[in-house]
């Protein structure tokens, strides 16, 4: 969970934020990634329809495309300064579960993956 100090409905300041995100984050939204037991930072993800219907609204029937949106706040967190978006890729099929609702443990581990690819790009 993000750290009570910081303020999550600040990120929609963050340049495309409210595009991918449109509704308010909580801190109950954020999960800890950690690498060898040391706090990278936080993160939150959602699946991405992948259709608009005709009023340009999202068309939920259409089911997810494979994407996931991720915001991320760097440890140590003491601002949403350094916040940053990125989308991630999995099996479209693998984010929803038998029954229809989102598979969260699934949606989290590819958001982890892109993130852990992102963060040693940066360290590489």
């Amino acid at each position: 969970m993000l750290p009570r100090s910081l303020e999550p409905d600040r990120l929609a300041a963050l340049p495309g934020f409210r595009h991918w995100f449109r509704y308010p984050l909580h801190a109950r939204d954020f999960h800890a990634l950690r690498e060898d037991g040391r706090l990278l930072g936080y993160y939150a993800a959602k699946p991405l329809y992948g259709r608009l219907d005709a009023r340009g609204r999202v068309d939920r029937g259409g089911g997810f495309d494979g994407r996931i949106a991720v915001v991320f706040v760097p440890s140590p967190a003491r601002s949403l300064r350094h916040a940053r978006l990125l989308l991630a890729r999995a099996p479209r099929a693998s984010l929803r579960r038998a029954d229809g609702r989102r598979d969260w443990p699934r949606i989290r581990a590819g958001a982890e993956r892109a993130l852990r690819r992102a963060l040693a790009g940066r360290r590489g």
